[in-house]
């Protein structure tokens, strides 16, 4: 299906021909995913044995659920600390020896790994987006 759309030329007076062929692009490539994400919401709501139709309201629900929200990418410091809550965890989780906790040394690391832990996936669970 052919689909087409007229933009004024007053918007778009300052683009270059390749902000116009990327803009072209990225116009497609959204407008693909809505009529994916139809698909998929007409395909859960619809019974075994009705017939498959894509409704208005489907494509205006596809075009305004949050998948259809640009995300940003996950940034360096995120990353950094999904990988510290990981390997702190571990480390938690292989020094829980009740046997050893005797050794004062072992419980004062096992605490500070434990908070550490704690802490890190504390602060991912309330900042994810």
């Amino acid at each position: 299906m052919n689909i087409n759309f007229d933009i004024p030329d007053n918007k778009i007076n300052n683009f270059s021909t390749s902000a116009k062929r990327e803009l072209t692009k990225q116009s497609c490539r959204i407008t693909k995913e809505i009529v994916d994400e139809a698909s998929r919401i007409e395909a859960s709501r619809r019974l075994s044995d009705a017939s498959s139709e894509v409704t208005q309201s489907n494509v205006k629900e596809a075009a305004t659920h949050p998948r259809m929200v640009f995300s940003r990418k996950k940034v360096w410091p995120i990353k950094i600390i999904q990988i510290v809550a990981f390997v702190s965890s571990l480390i938690a989780g292989g020094l829980f020896d009740t046997k050893e906790f005797s050794n004062t040394t072992i419980v004062v690391w096992f605490v500070i790994v434990l908070f550490i832990a704690i802490g890190t996936n504390v602060y991912l669970i309330f900042n994810q987006e």
